[in-house]
């Protein structure tokens, strides 16, 4: 069996390739993107265990791995600086301290899960990020407004309420600045109803699938 400890970066990656003893077979680096990492490992002509540091695209790298491998270990990153406090810190280094961590099966593992909770978990965050866009440009809205000494209605997002603000007469500086917040408000809204749409369908089919193990379970018992 191979130990293999992966430093990966977008453009270049180390790897550090161990055997049975801790004796180091090889250290190599890849260049090219996580793919071309996958393409290296993918000559080796022993059985193999990988370990790579938790990162951006970390699933889909295990998803990639995970045929290939005996075993992937995800390793948690703040753990990991916990472990090894010292401050030798370059890409061979890291690399090699991963392999002896799996070597020693003392890696601090972090739990990868299913690529769809991964989606469903980024699609929460970015409806996050859309919201907080959607309040910025009703508090731009609002804020001209009231420089402007204008009180419009409690509910200004209505189409006609919309259409009122476009109507108004201001000053050419602040007429631009509200129709811009008007447009960024508008194009954000159909942004916000796409996510939400994508999380609804999300949770109908998490429905359907808890609501037939649940049958299952039920027709198991009975039997």
């Amino acid at each position: 069996m191979l130990y293999v400890g992966l430093d990966v970066h977008s453009r270049q990656s180390s790897l550090c390739i161990l055997n049975s003893n801790g004796g180091t077979v090889n250290q190599i680096q890849v260049s090219g993107p996580r793919s071309a990492v996958v393409d290296r490992l993918r000559k080796l002509d022993q059985p193999f265990s990988v370990c790579y540091e938790a990162s951006i695209g970390y699933g889909q790298l295990y998803e990639a791995l995970r045929p290939l491998a005996a075993h992937v270990a995800v390793a948690h990153p703040g753990k990991l600086r916990l472990i090894y406090s010292d401050k030798r810190k370059n890409d061979r280094v890291d690399a090699q301290k991963l392999a002896k961590l799996l070597l020693l099966d003392m890696v601090p593992r972090v739990h990868v899960p299913h690529v769809d909770v991964r989606a469903w978990r980024a699609l929460i965050v970015l409806r996050q990020r859309v919201l907080q866009q959607l309040v910025r440009a009703k508090n731009q809205i609002r804020g001209v407004l009231r420089e402007n000494d204008l009180a419009g209605p409690k509910w200004l997002w209505s189409r006609k309420q919309l259409a009122w603000l476009e109507s108004l007469e201001l000053h050419p500086v602040a007429r631009l600045r509200l129709e811009l917040a008007v447009e960024e408000l508008k194009s954000v809204t159909v942004k916000m109803k796409r996510i939400e749409k994508e999380l609804q369908t999300y949770a109908d089919r998490q429905r359907t699938v808890w609501a037939i193990s649940r049958a299952t379970a039920r027709r198991s018992c009975a039997s």
